[in-house]
């Protein structure tokens, strides 16, 4: 655990960075440090590993001070990854990736082997690990960048805006591996990013800053959202913020209808007796082609097959029980019927469903959240009434309850 207690830096002209910080980082779970620029986020992370030094206060990592551990020492024991990745030009992928074991000690043999394990653990091929950090792409880089932070097999992991120099289908590729690794690793993670978004979808737990270093909210993405402590917090999360909540609700109970699902070799006349103004028309793998208005069908003989009728496509479809209500929502607005269409891992179709439905589950899913919510506070309470031993931060107690994210 990383313990902040009342941390305030100050520099020489009266600037104030961080301003009387106190605050915890879960063990295996990732904090993410939030906020406007030049609000102490960065300033903040690079405390813990002494890049820079607090004014007033203490940072304990595991309740030792690191005021008292050796710089170059605590350093080594940190992974840090920071925007621009930080490589060393001169030296191979496999070399950059070992330099903190080979400090340590290690034989550089050994440290090679390492470094092509964490190639395969971070999603890159072996065949990379002679070539110098220019002949990659940026995406590549970063992710040598993560390797190398691990390497030493830290138990903390410091990200200062790690994704930010690469294009947006690169950084959600990296943010989705971050989310794979940390799920097997259960590193303590603590990433500054500027970007609410990336904040939500990574993070367990999440530290909101305002200008001036001081926080305004601490709590998981699902609270953060769901009850922003004040006007600041609402404004920055986003307008859309109902929406994004989304996110945190599956589709694993949805009730998905298939009378309006029909294959390619349907004919016209079959199509007509649903009485749907929309069909779904399937090929003969069950993977959804396009949707077909009623209106359309007097056009053709009712012997004729679906297959032969223009279709207006089905815009893209949402993965039932793996993704969110979210990725339902946008699937449903992006659909010419208004219905988004829900297919299993192989992308065969499970059924479809329009708003009402979406509707209903949402608000289904919204009245189990309080309920969880409620008493989580209520035995949080009792806990900490009981025994200070057991106090549970509130930003904890949510950790447990959050779904999958998608």
């Amino acid at each position: 655990m990383i313990t902040f207690e009342r941390v305030t830096k100050r520099y020489p002209d009266g600037t104030t960075a961080v301003d009387k910080l106190d605050l915890e980082v879960p063990d295996g779970k990732t904090m993410v440090l939030v906020g406007p620029s030049g609000c102490g986020k960065t300033t903040s992370l690079r405390m813990i590993n002494r890049l820079v030094e607090p004014t007033e206060g203490r940072i304990l990592l595991d309740g030792k001070d690191v005021q008292q551990e050796n710089p170059a020492r605590l350093r080594r024991g940190i992974g840090y990854v920071i925007q621009q990745t930080g490589l060393f030009p001169h030296r191979t992928v496999e070399d950059n990736i070992g330099t903190v074991p080979v400090l340590n000690g290690w034989r550089r043999s050994r440290a090679r082997g390492r470094a092509r394990e964490l190639l395969e653990l971070v999603g890159l091929d072996a065949s990379l690990a002679k070539r110098y950090p220019h002949q990659l792409s940026g995406g590549q880089q970063q992710r040598v960048g993560v390797a190398r932070a691990l390497a030493a097999d830290p138990p903390v992991l410091l990200m200062d805006e790690p994704f930010s120099a690469v294009d947006p289908v690169v950084r959600a590729s990296l943010q989705d591996e971050l989310l794979r690794l940390q799920d097997e690793l259960r590193k303590t993670v603590v990433l500054v990013t500027h970007d609410i978004e990336e904040a939500i979808k990574v993070g367990d737990v999440v530290a909101l800053y305002q200008p001036h270093g001081r926080l305004a909210q601490v709590d998981s993405p699902e609270r953060l959202l769901a009850a922003p402590a004040d006007d600041y917090v609402a404004g920055f999360v986003g307008f859309d913020r109902g929406i994004r909540r989304l996110s945190f609700y599956g589709t694993a109970d949805l009730d998905l209808r298939t009378e309006p699902v029909l294959g390619g070799d349907a004919t016209v006349a079959k199509a007509a007796a649903t009485g749907l103004p929309w069909v779904l028309v399937t090929d003969g793998d069950g993977h959804p082609r396009g949707w077909v208005p009623a209106h359309r069908l007097s056009a053709y003989p009712g012997d004729a097959p679906l297959a032969g009728v223009p279709l207006d496509g089905h815009g893209h479809a949402f993965t039932a029980g793996t993704d969110s209500l979210r990725a339902a929502l946008d699937a449903a607005v992006l659909s010419p019927a208004g219905q988004a269409v829900g297919v299993d891992g192989a992308g065969q179709v499970k059924g479809v469903l329009g708003y009402d439905q979406i509707r209903a589950a949402v608000q289904a899913a919204e009245t189990q959240a309080a309920a969880s919510h409620a008493a989580r506070t209520q035995a949080a309470g009792t806990q900490a009434a009981g025994s200070p031993a057991s106090e549970v931060p509130p930003a904890e107690a949510d950790l447990a309850a959050e779904g999958d994210r998608s």
